[in-house]
């Protein structure tokens, strides 16, 4: 295992190994048409082109990736005037979005690391606790490769010879089954805490392990991931949990101790095993199921599934004080997200759809057939519905109420 978190330059002297067309199993036919346009279409203008990260990683293990990343020495202003339709997005990390036949295909400038004494150039910027703020020194595809999170990431496809490049001993990593950080862990954990989360999706999605010194800094650092930006943890928890194997994610975080600090609450609630846990497994498997068949979750349903019992239990209590059932939905919800910001940020419009989503659960075991039609058409029946027929099927209740709604929902089809 390297010692130091930054590329060196012995580190760059190694040549890559690079691995013929004859020798894997990646081929053009699995890559999608968007990709090969920008692909091409940067090559032809005189750029070197890879596919790069968990693209190249996902075909090798014979699954296929739900997006491609393409990495190349063109800056982002270059590209913009290549793409018709393209949009420059992020500080941290300034990337192109190419539109292409409907996709979205993300283009990135080769990035290098810096030696201590550059740190002060206004493209690259940390915060006191080592935190990257702002990395736009662009480099070479070794410098790229060396400074991505895990080997297995690492990895480029060559459009122009159809040659897989590994600078970071990324292909013995995946015939081994090991999520390994490149570079020292704990400095590259607290550059982006985030990663530490990565590191347990990639493990359960792919069935890895955890490389030993990398698990180590995880549960060193995971205090850590409370410095990550909370709007950017609320899109990796949607990531983790649908992955399809959001059961396993859930067992590594907490087995890695990351869950106590990201979602502090649901670690508490789960803890003692009880049934609390159970939903949440349970849960976990019926998102599983629902990514099998390409069942689309919102973000509200999620969420709500995720923190039901917390709400219901909240809500029990200020309801039993005398207030009506939406006004203590909308402040036991409203408590709870405003607690959580600081490390997830859910927002606004998400935390109103799952009050309301909490609130009409009494509706559907209070049937009153003149508002029946009325209350199917409230823009958060689908998921309240879904969420009631979990909670029922999960305490063995309300059969028939659960019955009588589907059946209303086959007569509107």
């Amino acid at each position: 295992m390297r010692n130091e978190g930054m590329t060196t330059n012995d580190d760059l002297a190694a040549a890559p190994v690079i691995v013929p067309r004859e020798a894997h199993p990646i081929s053009r036919k699995d890559i999608s048409k968007s990709t090969l346009d920008v692909l091409y279409r940067l090559t032809e203008a005189g750029f070197t082109a890879f596919i790069a990260g968990g693209g190249v990683r996902d075909l090798l293990v014979g699954r296929h990736p739900k997006d491609f990343d393409v990495a190349t020495d063109a800056r982002p202003e270059q590209v913009k005037r290549l793409f018709g339709y393209c949009r420059l997005v992020g500080r941290r990390f300034r990337l192109a979005h190419v539109h292409q036949r409907g996709e979205v295909i993300e283009v990135s400038t080769f990035r290098a690391n810096l030696e201590d004494a550059q740190q002060k150039s206004r493209f690259h910027e940390k915060s006191e606790d080592g935190l990257i703020l702002r990395d736009n020194i662009y480099g070479t595809p070794e410098q790229d490769a060396w400074r991505r999170d895990f080997t297995v990431n690492a990895l480029f496809y060559n459009i122009q010879d159809y040659t897989i490049i590994d600078y970071v001993g990324g292909l013995k990593d995946i015939e081994a089954k090991l999520i390994r950080t490149i570079g020292n862990p704990d400095v590259r954990m607290v550059e982006d805490p985030v990663r530490m989360i990565r590191a347990a999706r990639f493990a359960s999605t792919l069935g890895f392990q955890i490389e030993a010194e990398t698990e180590a800094s995880i549960r060193r650092n995971a205090a850590n991931i409370a410095l990550a930006s909370p709007a950017r943890m609320f899109e990796e928890i949607q990531k983790l949990f649908y992955c399809g194997h959001s059961r396993d994610v859930l067992h590594q975080l907490m087995r890695l101790g990351l869950l106590e600090h990201m979602l502090p609450e649901l670690d508490a609630a789960t803890k003692d095993g009880g049934r609390h846990l159970q939903w949440i497994e349970r849960v976990c498997r019926q998102l599983d199921t629902w990514r099998s068949h390409r069942v689309p979750v919102t973000a509200e349903l999620l969420f709500a599934l995720l923190f039901g019992m917390i709400h219901e239990a909240k809500i029990a209590e200020l309801t039993a004080t005398g207030m009506p059932v939406f006004q203590a939905a909308d402040q036991a919800v409203t408590e709870h997200l405003v607690a959580l910001a600081p490390k997830v940020l859910i927002p606004k419009v998400i935390g109103r759809h799952l009050a309301q989503l909490m609130a009409t659960q009494p509706y559907f075991t209070n049937i009153k057939p003149s508002r029946v039609k009325r209350f199917m058409h409230r823009p958060s029946f689908h998921d309240a519905f879904i969420y009631f027929k979990m909670r029922s099927r999960f305490d063995e209740r309300h059969a028939d109420e659960v019955k009588f709604w589907d059946e209303q929902i086959r007569a509107e089809a």
